[in-house]
Protein backbone atom coordinates (compact mmCIF):
# COMPACT_ATOMS: atom_id res chain seq x y z
CA UNK A 1 0.00 0.00 0.00
CA UNK A 2 1.48 3.30 -0.99
CA UNK A 3 2.15 6.28 1.44
CA UNK A 4 -0.35 8.45 -0.43
CA UNK A 5 -3.31 5.60 -0.19
CA UNK A 6 -2.24 5.01 3.46
CA UNK A 7 -2.75 8.94 4.02
CA UNK A 8 -6.32 8.92 1.98
CA UNK A 9 -7.84 6.18 4.11
CA UNK A 10 -6.26 7.67 7.56
CA UNK A 11 -8.07 10.78 6.61
CA UNK A 12 -11.28 9.17 6.20
CA UNK A 13 -10.94 7.63 9.77
CA UNK A 14 -10.31 4.07 8.79
CA UNK A 15 -6.71 3.27 10.68
CA UNK A 16 -4.53 1.07 8.47
CA UNK A 17 -2.55 -1.23 10.82
CA UNK A 18 0.73 -1.55 10.08
CA UNK A 19 1.16 -5.09 11.50
CA UNK A 20 -0.99 -7.04 9.31
CA UNK A 21 -2.73 -9.99 10.75
CA UNK A 22 -1.56 -9.74 14.50
CA UNK A 23 -2.14 -5.95 14.15
CA UNK A 24 -5.82 -6.47 13.79
CA UNK A 25 -6.08 -8.87 16.43
CA UNK A 26 -5.05 -6.65 18.73
CA UNK A 27 -7.06 -4.23 17.34
CA UNK A 28 -10.00 -6.90 17.85
CA UNK A 29 -8.88 -7.71 21.49
CA UNK A 30 -8.61 -3.58 22.29
CA UNK A 31 -12.19 -3.38 21.12
CA UNK A 32 -13.63 -6.39 22.65
CA UNK A 33 -11.99 -5.27 25.86
CA UNK A 34 -13.13 -2.03 25.81
CA UNK A 35 -17.14 -2.92 24.89
CA UNK A 36 -16.50 -5.57 28.13
CA UNK A 37 -15.22 -2.79 30.27
CA UNK A 38 -18.03 -0.59 29.90
CA UNK A 39 -20.47 -3.13 29.82
CA UNK A 40 -19.13 -4.48 33.23
CA UNK A 41 -19.13 -0.46 34.22
CA UNK A 42 -23.34 0.09 33.51
CA UNK A 43 -23.75 -3.25 35.35
CA UNK A 44 -21.72 -2.78 38.60
CA UNK A 45 -25.03 -1.42 40.54
CA UNK A 46 -26.78 -4.77 40.17
CA UNK A 47 -23.13 -6.76 41.28
CA UNK A 48 -22.48 -4.78 44.16
CA UNK A 49 -26.46 -3.66 45.02
CA UNK A 50 -25.91 -0.62 46.00
CA UNK A 51 -27.61 2.89 45.41
CA UNK A 52 -26.50 6.55 45.61
CA UNK A 53 -27.90 8.30 48.61
CA UNK A 54 -29.07 11.62 47.27
CA UNK A 55 -27.62 15.21 47.54
CA UNK A 56 -28.83 18.46 47.02
CA UNK A 57 -27.40 21.76 46.71
CA UNK A 58 -28.71 24.52 48.73
CA UNK A 59 -26.85 28.21 48.54
CA UNK A 60 -23.35 26.57 47.23
CA UNK A 61 -23.57 23.91 49.82
CA UNK A 62 -24.23 20.28 49.11
CA UNK A 63 -25.85 18.46 51.64
CA UNK A 64 -25.01 14.93 52.28
CA UNK A 65 -22.23 12.48 50.74
CA UNK A 66 -21.05 14.50 47.75
CA UNK A 67 -19.39 11.41 45.91
CA UNK A 68 -21.14 8.48 48.15
CA UNK A 69 -20.78 4.68 47.55
CA UNK A 70 -23.43 2.97 44.44
CA UNK A 71 -22.67 6.69 42.93
CA UNK A 72 -22.23 6.08 38.93
CA UNK A 73 -20.57 8.95 36.87
CA UNK A 74 -20.25 9.12 33.02
CA UNK A 75 -17.23 11.57 32.48
CA UNK A 76 -16.31 13.07 28.93
CA UNK A 77 -13.21 15.35 28.74
CA UNK A 78 -10.66 16.19 26.24
CA UNK A 79 -6.91 17.32 26.54
CA UNK A 80 -3.47 18.08 25.11
CA UNK A 81 -0.41 17.22 26.01
CA UNK A 82 3.16 17.51 25.48
CA UNK A 83 6.63 15.80 25.61
CA UNK A 84 8.94 18.54 26.50
CA UNK A 85 12.20 16.64 25.48
CA UNK A 86 13.10 13.65 22.96
CA UNK A 87 10.85 13.88 19.95
CA UNK A 88 8.50 16.65 21.25
CA UNK A 89 5.73 14.88 20.25
CA UNK A 90 2.52 16.75 21.16
CA UNK A 91 -0.88 14.48 22.03
CA UNK A 92 -4.67 15.82 21.07
CA UNK A 93 -7.49 13.35 23.11
CA UNK A 94 -10.67 12.66 23.64
CA UNK A 95 -11.81 10.20 26.35
CA UNK A 96 -15.39 8.76 27.44
CA UNK A 97 -15.67 6.67 30.72
CA UNK A 98 -17.55 4.95 32.89
CA UNK A 99 -17.03 5.29 37.10
CA UNK A 100 -18.63 3.37 39.78
CA UNK A 101 -18.25 4.57 43.36
CA UNK A 102 -17.52 1.70 45.43
CA UNK A 103 -16.77 3.35 48.47
CA UNK A 104 -17.26 7.12 49.78
CA UNK A 105 -14.86 9.24 47.89
CA UNK A 106 -13.63 5.90 46.23
CA UNK A 107 -14.09 5.29 42.28
CA UNK A 108 -13.11 2.78 39.42
CA UNK A 109 -14.01 2.71 35.98
CA UNK A 110 -12.97 2.35 32.20
CA UNK A 111 -12.45 4.33 29.83
CA UNK A 112 -12.08 4.40 26.13
CA UNK A 113 -9.64 7.22 24.50
CA UNK A 114 -9.19 7.94 20.74
CA UNK A 115 -6.32 10.29 19.82
CA UNK A 116 -3.54 11.87 17.21
CA UNK A 117 0.06 12.35 17.57
CA UNK A 118 1.86 14.90 15.90
CA UNK A 119 5.81 13.82 15.59
CA UNK A 120 8.63 13.93 13.57
CA UNK A 121 7.81 10.63 11.41
CA UNK A 122 4.56 9.26 10.48
CA UNK A 123 1.67 11.27 12.25
CA UNK A 124 -0.14 8.36 14.34
CA UNK A 125 -4.15 8.30 14.87
CA UNK A 126 -4.64 5.71 18.18
CA UNK A 127 -7.41 4.02 19.83
CA UNK A 128 -7.23 2.25 23.19
CA UNK A 129 -8.96 1.18 26.64
CA UNK A 130 -8.29 2.11 30.01
CA UNK A 131 -8.80 1.34 33.78
CA UNK A 132 -9.26 4.19 36.42
CA UNK A 133 -9.30 4.70 40.07
CA UNK A 134 -9.86 8.27 41.68
CA UNK A 135 -10.45 9.13 45.10
CA UNK A 136 -11.93 12.14 46.12
CA UNK A 137 -9.47 14.24 48.65
CA UNK A 138 -11.26 17.24 49.84
CA UNK A 139 -14.87 18.39 49.05
CA UNK A 140 -15.67 21.81 49.97
CA UNK A 141 -18.71 23.36 48.87
CA UNK A 142 -19.26 22.63 44.72
CA UNK A 143 -15.61 21.82 44.80
CA UNK A 144 -13.78 18.42 44.89
CA UNK A 145 -10.29 17.74 44.68
CA UNK A 146 -9.18 14.60 43.69
CA UNK A 147 -6.08 12.22 42.72
CA UNK A 148 -6.36 9.50 39.87
CA UNK A 149 -4.23 6.63 38.38
CA UNK A 150 -5.05 4.91 35.45
CA UNK A 151 -3.11 2.24 33.06
CA UNK A 152 -4.32 1.43 29.75
CA UNK A 153 -3.23 -0.41 26.23
CA UNK A 154 -3.00 1.84 23.05
CA UNK A 155 -2.88 0.58 19.23
CA UNK A 156 -1.87 2.97 16.77
CA UNK A 157 -1.86 2.72 13.09
CA UNK A 158 1.87 4.18 13.05
CA UNK A 159 5.06 3.32 15.50
CA UNK A 160 4.58 5.75 18.09
CA UNK A 161 7.38 7.34 19.09
CA UNK A 162 8.87 6.43 15.17
CA UNK A 163 11.64 4.27 17.20
CA UNK A 164 8.76 2.13 19.17
CA UNK A 165 6.16 -0.09 17.64
CA UNK A 166 2.18 0.66 17.07
CA UNK A 167 0.88 -1.08 20.27
CA UNK A 168 2.02 0.28 23.75
CA UNK A 169 1.11 0.41 27.39
CA UNK A 170 0.37 3.60 28.93
CA UNK A 171 0.18 4.97 32.82
CA UNK A 172 -1.04 8.24 33.93
CA UNK A 173 -1.20 9.80 37.39
CA UNK A 174 -2.46 13.11 37.97
CA UNK A 175 -5.04 15.48 40.56
CA UNK A 176 -7.56 17.29 39.35
CA UNK A 177 -11.37 19.03 40.65
CA UNK A 178 -15.01 19.12 39.97
CA UNK A 179 -17.17 21.90 39.92
CA UNK A 180 -20.85 20.76 40.48
CA UNK A 181 -23.08 23.13 38.31
CA UNK A 182 -26.29 20.99 39.37
CA UNK A 183 -28.01 18.03 40.49
CA UNK A 184 -26.24 16.18 37.79
CA UNK A 185 -23.74 18.14 35.93
CA UNK A 186 -19.98 18.61 37.09
CA UNK A 187 -17.43 20.47 35.30
CA UNK A 188 -13.87 18.76 35.81
CA UNK A 189 -10.04 19.81 34.98
CA UNK A 190 -6.74 18.35 36.40
CA UNK A 191 -3.12 17.91 35.19
CA UNK A 192 -1.77 14.26 34.98
CA UNK A 193 2.17 13.05 33.89
CA UNK A 194 1.77 10.50 30.96
CA UNK A 195 3.97 7.58 30.11
CA UNK A 196 3.75 5.44 27.06
CA UNK A 197 6.25 2.26 26.78
CA UNK A 198 5.66 -0.78 24.81
CA UNK A 199 6.85 -2.62 27.74
CA UNK A 200 10.61 -4.43 25.85
CA UNK A 201 8.08 -6.60 23.80
CA UNK A 202 10.30 -6.58 20.91
CA UNK A 203 13.42 -6.08 23.03
CA UNK A 204 15.28 -3.26 24.50
CA UNK A 205 15.97 -1.51 21.21
CA UNK A 206 12.63 -1.20 20.32
CA UNK A 207 11.37 0.26 23.94
CA UNK A 208 11.98 4.19 23.26
CA UNK A 209 9.34 5.98 25.78
CA UNK A 210 7.09 9.19 25.70
CA UNK A 211 6.43 11.12 28.57
CA UNK A 212 4.34 14.17 28.56
CA UNK A 213 2.66 16.75 31.21
CA UNK A 214 -1.77 16.20 30.05
CA UNK A 215 -3.94 18.84 30.68
CA UNK A 216 -7.54 18.01 29.94
CA UNK A 217 -10.86 19.97 30.23
CA UNK A 218 -14.49 17.90 30.59
CA UNK A 219 -17.96 16.68 32.16
CA UNK A 220 -18.73 14.62 34.25
CA UNK A 221 -22.53 13.27 34.40
CA UNK A 222 -24.54 11.65 37.57
CA UNK A 223 -26.60 8.78 36.78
Amino acid sequence: MTSQVRRNITALGAPVNAAGPRGQLRSWAILGLAIFALASSVRADEQFGATAASTTLSNDVVTGEPFPRGLRVVTLYGGYEQQPNGTRAQIGFCSVGLNYYFANNWAFGFEATGLGCSQPQDNVGAGGVDMILRTHLWNYRRFSFYGDFSPGILEANNRIPPSGTDFNFTIQSGVGAVYRLDEHTEIMFGVRDYHLSNARQEGPNRNPSLNGIQGYLGLMFRR
